[in-house]
């Protein structure tokens, strides 16, 4: 499951009550991006640059 998937089901499945589920769930998502796109890298479907890491925090801070 994508993070954009799991964030969407935590929408639909109405977990979300207040600011801080909302800042929890939102920051979760982001850490499963970031780990999605660092996986990605890593098995080689991101070949153009050079570390993963490196590249997320370019491109989408950190």
């Amino acid at each position: 499951m994508t993070a954009v998937e799991w964030i969407i089901s935590r929408f639909e499945s109405g977990d979300m009550y207040n600011v801080e589920d909302v800042q929890f769930i939102k920051h979760q998502a982001m850490k499963m991006e970031k780990e999605q796109i660092v996986n990605a890298w890593e098995t080689g479907a991101m070949t153009n640059y050079g570390d993963a890491k490196t590249y997320y925090d370019e491109i989408y801070g950190k």
